[in-house]
């Protein structure tokens, strides 16, 4: 759902002002660090745990009803009949499992603090073997089901692996911070969301700032410093005990957040840099699985960090804390690194690839816009 509704709106976009694009289709999730942690907070506290998963319905039974509504009947572009693209079934048999079989596996390993569990290990080799699979067939196939292609695009790779990192900055964090709170400093999940409240406000007012910087100087050095302030601003969780100055880190969080929308909207745009209408659906749904998987990734990595702290520091919370925090400061500086993988400047670009540049349409039936 999520590939399909980006790649609207940036075909849409026609390919022009991406960054201030992505922060349109960035809301959504910038909405989500504010809401989620209140109404999960809500729920633990005041509900069972299994409207965690009723809670859902009633937003999908509004987007049906709103995309009946408002979504366009467009209907695929007219091709002729031996070019026509139809659903690669191989390519769904071996991608989905593949992705699922990942997070299934990392996931078990977040929740078992450990990789040398047989729920951990079948799951990530069963995996690793039908993605690789999938794209040894996606390679010799005209028009698969994800263009793996795009990865030798510099844009398209360097965006994808920056998400993926970014997964371990925001996901694995997301992890820490609630429990922090809760085991910790011994407040309710209901408090803890709250607590977390700073960090969502912050990267919704990095938003317009990150999209107009983006377009200006390129999406580099936004995602480097972004990275940069990630890091800085996690440091002092690493320092927190179970007293430090709760105002405090909530002023760190909504720095923190606000690095984060720094990180999340130059690294999304750059992802559509030169590609046609068809290649941004393909981009999309690169992107969009990369960032899942790293955010599994992340999450399984620092809870098992942390459950090795807890280990190694017998009746010291705060401290097997700190090392954890220390380890996603680490992480964010190393995506500080990733980040010069990006593309430059507009300027810069232009004048060392002026006849690269590919055109991106504008809409269906309209003219081209060079990028």
């Amino acid at each position: 759902m999520l590939p399909v509704l980006t790649t609207l709106i940036m075909q849409a976009a026609g390919g022009k002002a991406l960054g201030r694009t992505v922060t349109v289709v960035a809301l959504p999730a910038l909405l989500g660090p504010i809401l989620g942690p209140l109404v999960g907070g809500a729920i633990l506290t005041h509900l069972s745990w299994r409207f965690m998963f009723w809670v859902n319905v009633p937003f999908c039974v509004v987007g049906l009803m709103l995309a009946a509504r408002y979504m366009p009947a467009d209907a695929p572009a007219p091709v002729r009949h031996e070019n026509k693209a139809r659903l690669d079934v191989p390519g769904l048999v071996l991608l989905t499992p593949a992705v699922a079989a990942l997070i299934l596996g990392l996931s078990n390993a977040g929740r078992a603090a450990g990789f040398a569990h047989a729920d951990v290990i079948v799951p990530l080799a069963a995996g690793g073997a039908l993605l690789a699979a999938f794209t040894r067939y996606a390679l010799r196939r005209p028009h698969p089901l994800v263009n793996v292609r795009l990865l030798a695009r510099r844009p398209v790779a360097s965006a994808s692996a920056v998400l993926f990192f970014s997964g371990f900055a925001l996901y694995g964090a997301m992890l820490l911070l609630p429990l922090y709170y809760q085991e910790v400093r011994g407040v309710s999940a209901l408090t803890a969301g709250l607590m977390l409240v700073p960090q969502g406000i912050g990267t919704l007012l990095s938003r317009s700032v990150a999209g107009r910087l983006t377009d200006r100087i390129g999406a580099r050095p936004v995602a480097a410093c972004g990275f940069a302030i990630v890091a800085l601003s996690t440091i002092p969780f690493a320092f927190a005990g179970a007293h430090a100055s709760a105002w405090l880190l909530a002023l760190w969080l909504v720095i923190r957040g606000f690095g984060l929308g720094a990180v999340t909207i130059p690294v999304m745009a750059v992802a559509y840099l030169g590609l046609d209408r068809q290649q941004i659906a393909h981009s999309s749904v690169l992107t969009r699985t990369t960032q899942q998987i790293g955010g599994s990734f992340g999450t399984a990595v620092l809870a098992v960090i942390l459950e090795d702290a807890v280990t190694a520091h017998p009746g010291g919370l705060a401290a097997a804390f700190g090392v954890a925090f220390w380890w996603s400061v680490a992480f964010s500086l190393l995506a500080v690194l990733l980040s010069r993988w990006l593309p430059g400047a507009p300027r810069d670009r232009d004048r060392r690839e002026p006849a690269k540049a590919s055109p991106v349409p504008a809409a269906a039936g309209s003219g081209k816009i060079d990028v």
